[in-house]
């Protein structure tokens, strides 16, 4: 045998190996021809005009305004706690009120509402606004004294409240001490929240109820908050897509802005592999009933301005596919490093003389 020259059933052995392990050799995902090549479970939709470009983007807006339960949040009638002040005055010096300068209080109101006033005995007076309380008080005085007036002063009283908790840059209690405080109102007092906006949800209990929204539904349908009412702001996991494939950076990534599309998806993987990409494998695979595929051919020019209108859904997969070469290239990578080895072993061998 001369020197460095393999035997023929080493070379046969050199080249069986690597070939028999072409249906074995590791692969990043289903190649072009295999998607295109599909069953029923999907529907393929080649995308090569904007009349080929699914509808408008789906409604992502979820949640039903609440019911009001206690209704609005903040009410100047009296209420019970609050802590009153009765002033009497009256020109006549016959009457009880005219040296004592007719000062009754603070009274606290009990939570029947019930409030006893001297010379004028027990009154109800919750629900009633502090001029309303007034005008029942001079109705009362009357027998005592035709010329006797009242007045009604708050003190103080204990804030009804609205909590916040979760991403938001100050969680809390919320006083809702004037009228018509919304679930605008009460993000805002919070300072709104510390992730993007379009990338939170929102979640109130109310009444022992859940109402969930996402950004939509919050900023496009407020409603009236009330006392005891706990929103919580939380991330949003669904609003994101999957890059898979030939790409830079497969990965999963959450919305940049409220509505990407396709451009802003493959600019998030820092673009495609161009080593190893199939610019005319372009998908995107979509849930639904039934589920969608769609394919985009980027050698096509056009292309590059469909993707900029094509809008993308939470949860879609973009799948870029190998390149046919990328396949072979990876066969021939691991048939030289075997080959090599061989070569080396031939070498090292021991050498037959005749």
């Amino acid at each position: 045998m001369t020197k460095d020259r393999l035997p023929p059933h080493l070379l046969s052995l050199i080249l069986f190996v690597p070939l028999a392990s072409c249906g074995i050799i590791s692969e990043t995902g289903p190649l072009r021809g295999k998607i295109e090549d599909h069953n029923q479970t999907y529907t393929l939709i080649p995308v090569n005009s904007r009349a080929d470009l699914p509808g408008p983007l789906r409604s992502t807006s979820i949640g039903t305004v609440p019911p009001p339960v206690k209704g609005g949040g903040y009410s100047d009638k009296v209420r019970s706690r609050d802590s009153l002040q009765f002033i009497f005055t009256d020109i006549s010096a016959q009457s009880p009120f005219a040296n004592k300068g007719g000062d009754i209080g603070p009274i606290e109101v009990p939570e029947d509402g019930n409030v006893s006033i001297p010379y004028v005995g027990t009154i109800h007076i919750t629900n009633l606004s502090l001029a309303e309380v007034s005008t029942l008080l001079n109705e009362k005085l009357k027998p005592i004294s035709s010329t006797a007036l009242s007045t009604v002063l708050r003190n103080g009283r204990i804030a009804r409240t609205a909590n916040v908790i979760g991403s938001v840059k100050s969680p809390g209690a919320v006083p809702l001490e004037r009228s018509d405080i919304s679930s605008i109102d009460l993000l805002a007092a919070t300072g709104g929240p510390t992730d993007t906006e379009h990338l939170v949800k929102y979640t109130l209990r109310r009444d022992n109820h859940d109402y969930v929204f996402d950004y939509k539904t919050f900023r496009q349908k407020p409603f009236a908050v009330e006392e005891g009412d706990l929103l919580s702001v939380t991330p949003d996991s669904s609003q994101r897509f999957y890059l898979m494939g030939a790409v830079v950076k497969p990965m999963a990534v959450p919305f940049p802005i409220p509505e990407p599309t396709l451009a802003d998806a493959l600019g998030a993987a820092a673009g495609l592999d161009e080593q190893r990409s199939d610019p005319s494998g372009v998908f995107i695979f979509r849930k639904g009933n039934p589920d969608l595929v769609y394919t985009i051919n980027l050698k096509e020019p056009t292309a590059v301005h469909l993707t900029q209108r094509f809008a993308m859904q939470r949860e879609d997969i973009v799948y870029i596919t190998e390149a046919p070469l990328t396949r072979w290239n990876r066969l021939i990578s691991q048939i030289v490093p075997t080959s090599q080895a061989y070569s080396n072993f031939a070498r090292l061998a021991p050498t037959s003389t005749r």
